[in-house]
């Protein structure tokens, strides 16, 4: 019976996913200042690429295995904290900052703060919780992913009490065990997911910066994009469409 050869730990590997992960704030702050300064697009631009940084940090930290070369930090703690700025507090302020929750001449009503708050406080819960993750690598019931929640109603510019909708169903699946997908780790229709999400994201990306700072704000008319823009739209839609199928 032959033994493996105990795998090497290479400490300044571990260290560069580690500081890789970390760019994620950076984005999430530039973020947060687009939001500020009244610029949709750079702002979820910058969510955008934490999104991506996000994605790419876990896969590389399990297949380098830097939980045990450098063992006193943890990772699992350092991705929720970014997540919480990048997927909570960004998104959050992106919904009240533009407009896109019921509010009058500019400011938030009631019912607007009431789902930023539930979006603030269930996302709390939702990220420490010790089940957030099944055995099969689903996600244990909606995980925050409010950037990519609000950046499907900017692009698809949906009107302020379908925001609403969208905000308290998806706050009550916060605490409902319905499996989400983790599109890298879950191998259900990976060799599917993968490529729908990377033209999903594209897409999305790509609305961001055609939709003009006055757009978001007024709400855009039916004529307002082009046709290639629209078809994008679609493009959009699918992708949601098919992450939900997932699910269900």
């Amino acid at each position: 019976m032959s033994v493996e050869p105990p795998k090497e730990h290479n400490t300044a590997i571990a260290w560069t996913i580690h500081v890789f992960t970390s760019l994620g704030i950076v984005a999430g702050f530039l973020g947060l200042l687009s939001v500020i300064d009244g610029s949709p697009r750079a702002a979820l631009t910058w969510f955008m690429v934490a999104v991506i940084i996000d994605g790419l940090d876990g896969p590389m930290a399990r297949h380098y295995d830097i939980s045990q070369a450098i063992p006193h930090i943890d990772g699992n703690s350092l991705d929720l904290m970014i997540d919480y700025v990048c997927c909570v507090v960004g998104p959050a302020l992106f919904l009240a900052r533009f407009h896109m929750l019921p509010g009058h001449r500019g400011h938030v009503s009631l019912v607007g703060l009431v789902c930023i708050g539930l979006i603030l406080v269930s996302s709390l819960y939702v990220m420490s919780s010790k089940g957030i993750m099944t055995s099969d690598h689903y996600f244990n019931g909606f995980p925050a992913m409010w950037n990519l929640v609000v950046t499907v109603m900017f692009v698809l510019q949906a009107r302020a009490w379908v925001n609403v909708a969208v905000t308290l169903v998806l706050v009550a699946f916060s605490f409902i065990p319905l499996k989400f997908i983790h599109p890298i780790r879950v191998r259900d229709f990976r060799k599917v997911t993968i490529p729908i999400l990377v033209v999903w994201l594209g897409a999305m990306l790509y609305i961001t910066w055609i939709i003009n700072g006055r757009t978001s704000q007024i709400g855009c008319e039916r004529h307002c994009l082009n046709g290639s823009a629209e078809l994008v739209q679609g493009l959009v839609w699918i992708g949601s469409v098919w992450i939900i199928g997932v699910c269900v």
